[in-house]
């Protein structure tokens, strides 16, 4: 195995390779490097392009995972349901987990590489100012179709998008879903679609005038007498880590919840006697 190669056996996968993979971060171009994170984009010997999110966990939090679920696979599931809702995402290949040699025990996403895409926040920001005249509208109306099919995003965050194309017409491209849910129905109108309605805007507001609000509400689909509300909400909204958290703990007993409630009714439909 050559120095500083990763052999990863998928635990799910996408991917036309099979077996073990070989993964080598220090051939590839590192995107993000933190004690706790490791993403590089890799040209496999095929051609094909990838892009690899390596965890490192440490031995008792690694284990605690075993027990009850890993980051990167909850990741896979929520881009695999993209898909299937037809929503561009970042396209999942495979995940999995182990003792990684220096990096200790860790779990890993691999997924393809969208070739001339960057981050929302960065765009935005540019100074060439080209992110002022960025069409946002067609952002706002998916998050809208993906609340239509009880897809919480959960960390809907600038930086969490992808974009690419004209600024007329963008491309946006949603990843980094750790803490996502499906309800079993549309959450339009609901306290989880309202806080990933929050966390976006107040990331977009950082580059764009609050004057834009409404026209983005108008475009997920939000009738004006709620619009007054959200604003309103919106004006007194601190995003924190913290209150990611606590809104991710508490969105877990709902989905649970919801989830428990209806497999109750289908249990209920099943068992119920047939009717002359």
């Amino acid at each position: 195995m050559p120095a500083g190669a990763l052999r990863v056996r998928p635990r799910l996968s996408r991917a036309a390779c099979r077996g073990v993979i070989e993964l080598r971060p220090e051939t590839g171009v590192i995107l993000k490097q933190e004690p706790a994170t490791l993403v590089w984009h890799e040209t496999f010997a095929d051609g094909s392009e990838v892009v690899v999110k390596l965890y490192r966990r440490g031995l008792p939090a690694w284990l605690r995972s075993r027990l009850s679920s890993f980051r990167s696979w909850h990741e896979f599931q929520a881009l695999c349901q993209l898909e299937s809702l037809g929503v561009r995402c970042a396209p999942p290949l495979f995940w999995g987990h182990g003792h990684f040699g220096r990096h200790g025990w860790c779990e890993l996403l691999a997924t393809e590489w969208l070739a001339g895409c960057r981050p929302l926040d960065e765009v935005l920001n540019e100074e060439s100012g080209g992110g002022t005249k960025l069409d946002l509208d067609r952002l706002w109306s998916k998050i809208g179709r993906l609340h239509d099919a009880g897809f919480e995003h959960g960390t809907l965050l600038a930086r969490n998008v992808l974009v690419r194309g004209e600024t007329a017409a963008p491309e946006f491209f949603l990843l980094d879903l750790p803490r996502f849910h499906r309800f079993p129905y549309p959450i339009r109108g609901t306290r989880m679609a309202r806080y990933d309605l929050l966390f976006l805007a107040h990331t977009l507001l950082r580059a764009r005038p609050a004057a834009e609000v409404p026209q983005w509400l108008t475009a997920y689909g939000m009738r004006d007498e709620q619009q007054a509300e959200f604003i309103a909400q919106m004006r007194r909204f601190r995003n924190s880590p913290r209150l990611r958290r606590m809104a991710g703990a508490e969105f877990n007993v709902r989905a649970v919840l919801a989830t428990g409630r209806q497999r109750l009714r289908l249990f209920g439909r099943r068992g119920a006697p047939e009717r002359n």
